[in-house]
């Protein structure tokens, strides 16, 4: 085994010869550019693979079992990461991205010490020869994971071999595409737990003001609301003539291109798309505090999915845009109202129906049952009209239910899945009035079942009243 020593010098004489190479200069040749950006990355990736194994051995001499005398505690950090992110001189983010992509990687130990293959051992082979990158690396290993205890090892390996083979040749973009296909293939009937997951991680953070008088957020969307909001961003989008325009400049404050528009008010892509996500929010909270509701599907979604999942309520569908299966209940679900569209296709993946517009309730309809139920209709819940969907009582597609008032009732997002993706309950008619009963729940409703109806003077801050 090496010592320190030998370690540091063999890696500070890598480093030398590495610094010694001439800089890039501006009179190289187009041929010459182009071999400099493959040989560097071919470099980069040798060194990333170190990098995430080290990282990945530092987390694991740092685990709780070793407590107190784990590296971390040793040097007074809290965890591996954040001894890797003192060490690196990099951001805590980075450093459980290296430990993550390095722990699935890294060999295990067998009872007598010795080391033994990982876990995807032929994803490791091609990372230590540079031959993947880490990026391409974590999207194959992530997606293995996910699927791992649904499918057999030998369909697992499989897979693991055919993307590693991509992801020597794929951008991580295009990659992304395989792994979600392969993932749909090892698992398909995984596609509702996998949402189910992907839901509870939903979330949205306002964070504090700065010093530039500015209030920065972050959040991570579920497939179907990032689908929306894609699809109205890129509506407004479309007829803005924008232009290609290149970082630099003594009044540019940072180094990347962008976009610009060619005329008005040269807003930038991102300023662009604020000024949307600001407007959409701006009429939703003007339309709670006026008491209407938005009626017209300005921005639509289009789902795929295959008749065959249709008509057995398996698998799941595919927003476009978005690299993540739908479970069929919440395809379903986000159909019950006007943005969404669902794409059946055949076995071949030849479109058989494109869903019209008149099976949705139309915008007279919708403001019909606003003004009869002022709200969700889910006993106890307080949100307004402006939160909630037209969801058919009896379903269009599985009931074969009428598009028509009587059929219809207003839920938020929130109860709207649970009546399409869980099965503890359901939406009966009984005397020409809604009722929630217990799924299975046998005779005519109770009184107690009876859904709401928000008083119209209600407001958003009021209590909801059964009338």
């Amino acid at each position: 085994m090496q010592s320190v020593t030998e370690t540091r010098e063999a890696l500070d004489s890598a480093l030398t010869a590495v610094l010694a190479a001439p800089m890039l200069s501006r009179n190289a040749t187009d041929a010459e550019v182009l071999a400099a950006v493959e040989g560097w990355e071919a470099i980069g990736r040798v060194v990333d693979a170190r990098r995430v194994r080290a990282a990945a051995e530092v987390e694991w001499r740092s685990r709780v079992q070793l407590s107190p005398n784990g590296l971390a505690e040793q040097y007074d950090a809290r965890d591996g990461a954040d001894l890797v992110s003192t060490v690196a001189r990099i951001g805590t983010k980075e450093a459980k991205r290296r430990i993550g992509v390095g722990t699935a990687l890294m060999p295990r130990l067998g009872l007598t010490g010795d080391e033994l293959p990982g876990r995807y051992p032929t994803m490791t082979a091609a990372v230590n020869a540079g031959e993947v990158g880490v990026e391409s690396a974590r999207l194959v290993v992530e997606t293995l994971n996910s699927v791992r205890k649904r499918t057999t090892v030998e369909n697992l390996e499989i897979a693991e071999a055919e993307l590693t083979e991509a992801a020597g040749i794929l951008t991580p973009d295009l990659l992304s595409v395989q792994t979600a296909t392969w993932a749909e293939y090892l698992d398909p009937d995984g596609t509702e737990p996998a949402d189910e997951a992907r839901r509870q991680k939903r979330a949205f953070r306002l964070g504090r003001l700065d010093v530039d008088g500015l209030t920065s957020f972050t959040g991570r969307a579920t497939p179907e609301v990032a689908a929306l909001l894609r699809e109205a961003l890129q509506a407004h989008r479309r007829g803005v003539q924008m232009t290609y325009q290149p970082a630099g400049g003594e009044d540019a404050e940072d180094l990347e291109s962008t976009w610009r528009e060619t005329d008005g008010d040269q807003r930038t892509t991102t300023q662009y798309d604020f000024d949307t996500f600001a407007a959409i929010i701006t009429a939703g909270v003007q339309a709670e505090h006026d008491g209407t509701v938005g009626t017209k599907a300005v921005h639509e979604v289009v789902v795929h999915v295959t008749a065959d999942d249709l008509e057995h309520r398996t698998g799941g569908g595919w927003p476009e845009g978005i690299l993540a299966r739908l479970p069929v209940p919440t395809v379903e679900r986000i159909a019950c109202d006007g943005r969404t569209r669902l794409l059946v296709t055949g076995e071949q993946g030849e479109p058989l129906y494109l869903g019209l517009s008149n099976r949705l309730f139309t915008p007279a309809q919708k403001k019909a049952l606003a003004a009869r139920d002022g709200g969700c209709a889910w006993p106890g819940c307080t949100a307004p009209v402006a939160w909630t969907d037209a969801h058919h009582i009896a379903w269009w597609h599985r009931d074969h239910g009428p598009t028509d008032i009587d059929n219809g009732v207003l839920l938020c997002s929130h109860h709207h899945y649970l009546i399409h993706n869980t099965d503890r309950h359901e939406i009966r008619l009984h005397e020409k009035r809604p009722h929630l009963v217990p799924k299975g729940w046998r005779g005519p409703p109770m009184p107690r079942h009876r859904m709401q109806r928000h008083p119209i003077t209600q407001g958003i801050r009021g209590t909801p009243k059964r009338m």
